[in-house]
């Protein structure tokens, strides 16, 4: 009798969900959020995200939202313990530029967008990603539904 083999999704999380997760300061987001990270716990999606995102979040929850030092540790070591993470450090700097030239879009996203696997669905809110047309964006409520 053969083995039933179950595809498992890839998913890249993108600074904007960690944010509305961590934050809460959208209701509808924050459970979606919820939702995608109980999804990724219980093995549905082999998930990634980037030491860029990283920044970006350490960046975002304590210079904006005020957040502790402490607080957004304890958080970022949360998102590395995710279930099957892996944390993405290299990019493309050249490649970067190049989206960043062609479109009109922040150059940290240029960056995280060469750091996505191919293959692998971005998981965002922010919109400027289905720009790039060598990225496959959606959002938390786009995979749970």
């Amino acid at each position: 009798m053969g083995k039933t083999i179950i595809k498992v999704d890839k998913v890249f999380l993108e600074t904007s969900v960690f944010i509305r997760y961590f934050t809460a300061d959208d209701e509808k987001k924050f459970k979606d959020c919820v939702k995608l990270i109980e999804v990724i716990e219980n093995g549905k999606f082999r998930s990634y995200t980037s030491n860029i995102v990283i920044f970006e979040t350490i960046f975002v929850l304590t210079r904006i939202y005020g957040f502790s030092k402490k607080e957004v540790l304890e958080g970022i070591k949360r998102i590395l313990g995710l279930r099957n993470m892996t944390l993405i450090e290299a990019s493309n700097t050249k490649e970067a530029i190049k989206l960043f030239e062609k479109y009109s879009i922040k150059y940290p996203d240029c960056l995280i967008a060469t750091q996505v696997p191919t293959g692998v669905k971005l998981v965002s809110y922010d919109t400027d990603f289905s720009k790039i047309k060598t990225v496959s964006a959606a959002t938390p409520a786009d995979l749970i539904n």
